[in-house]
């Protein structure tokens, strides 16, 4: 359907417009019959859209008693503003293609003259081409792609921590949008009491999300993976996570975690190259060996990005360690952190996640202003307590306009793509 629309919306101001010409086979008639299946094509998308904002509205800011609103996590309001504008859009469209089918109408069936006759054709065309460009932003949107998270594509992370503690764990709740949020919290609230003795619900939630990764990876099969889980869960907790019938469970977990993997590629290039360096032995954290490594997209678009930065301690204290961003002509072109980084322990560093929780992950979001563009440096450097420099290394992006792998739209349109290819492919 959005591509016969899509082509019915430049058929039929082309049809308009050949009547501008005199060509002999233009026909005033074929452009009334393509406006006006244009406009029925249009109808079911603008109810869609409207059923879309007032769904959204119901699950965002209810008032119902027994239920709680979810205008305390942050990205309501753009959800909010993305449908409105939609429908605006929607409306614009409609109309324009009913209205160019009752001007052809008018010429068609009443003796308006040539000089008004070529007025009402000219109206048509450029009313034609305004539902058009309405169509081409519209159907290269993202709408609503999943039947379990329907608002989970129109939400863009703003608000985030800037020193990940449970790496996996923030930065999935920070991909998710306030309905999932608020599901995610209850969730987890009603695992707290199924955790094994001797590990806390936080440690027990980033061990599976750690599990859930490696196996997506081809790390782990399904049979370790669950083994993995039994480690810090009991079967109670097991049989609940397995459950289809509830919003949360190991299927839609990876969904999540496929979305937030799709958001964030760059943290889980970090991630990846740190489980390697531990299995293949590359990994030395003794002798007062500092590992720091950086993941700073190649390009950037709109003027921003995400810089990640993992950090791990193999001194023999815990220190807290001043972290310098430099970044060419950037908004602001210094930042600076203090934040505390432990000593990595080698009995930690056996598992993903004890070579996560042990090290300092850091999440900055870089801007540069809308007028510089081209190759830009960002230098990151490290240095101790003492005030001694532990590392220094520059990375560099390119910022550009135009659409890339890693930009913004990009990854929010293979975000969604992640969800609903796993919904389906459970569904089969």
């Amino acid at each position: 359907m959005p591509s016969i629309r899509f082509w019915f919306s430049i058929a039929a101001p082309a049809s308009a417009g050949v009547i501008l010409t005199k060509w002999e086979y233009s026909s005033v008639e074929v452009a009334i019959i393509f406006f006006s299946i244009l406009s029925i094509l249009l109808l079911p998308p603008h109810f869609s859209s409207l059923f879309a904002k007032m769904s959204a509205r119901h699950r965002l800011q209810l008032r119902i008693e027994g239920f709680k609103s979810k205008e305390a996590y942050p990205g309501v309001e753009r959800i909010l503003n993305t449908l409105h504008e939609r429908i605006l859009r929607e409306r614009v469209r409609l109309f324009s293609a009913i209205l160019s089918a009752l001007s052809l109408f008018a010429v068609w069936e009443i003796e308006t003259g040539y000089v008004l006759g070529q007025i009402l054709v000219s109206f048509s065309v450029i009313l034609g081409f305004i539902s058009w460009l309405n169509t081409f932003y519209l159907e290269g949107s993202i709408p609503m792609r999943s039947n379990k998270f329907p608002l989970l594509s129109l939400h863009a992370p703003t608000l985030h921590e800037s020193v990940l503690n449970r790496v996996l764990t923030d930065v999935l709740v920070a991909h998710l949008d306030p309905e999932t949020a608020g599901s995610w919290d209850d969730w987890t609230m009603s695992l707290e009491e199924k955790v094994r003795d001797g590990h806390s619900p936080s440690d027990a939630l980033e061990h599976m999300l750690t599990a859930l990764h490696l196996n997506d990876r081809g790390l782990l099969t399904s049979e370790e993976m669950m083994s993995s889980i039994k480690e810090v869960y009991k079967i109670s907790a097991l049989d609940k996570l397995k459950d289809t019938n509830v919003k949360i469970n190991i299927v839609s977990i990876q969904s999540l975690l496929a979305h937030t993997r799709a958001w964030q590629p760059g943290l889980f290039r970090l991630i990846d190259r740190l489980h390697d360096s531990s299995k293949n032995g590359e990994l030395i954290l003794s002798e007062n060996k500092w590992r720091t490594d950086l993941d700073l997209p190649p390009r950037s678009s709109d003027g921003q990005s995400d810089l990640f930065v993992m950090v791990h301690n193999g001194s023999d204290s815990d220190m807290t360690v001043e972290v310098e961003i430099v970044t060419a002509h950037g908004e602001p072109e210094v930042q600076t952190l203090r934040v505390p980084c432990r000593r990595t322990k080698i009995k930690e560093v056996v598992t993903l996640d004890g070579l996560l929780d042990s090290a300092l992950v850091l999440w900055i979001g870089l801007a540069w202003p809308s007028t510089v563009s081209g190759p830009h440096p960002v230098q990151v450097t490290i240095n101790g307590d003492d005030g001694n420099t532990l590392s220094s290394t520059i990375v560099q992006t390119t910022l550009t306009s135009s659409l890339h792998p890693e930009s913004a739209g990009v990854r929010m349109a293979d975000a969604a793509e992640e969800v609903r290819r796993l919904a389906l492919s459970v569904s089969e």
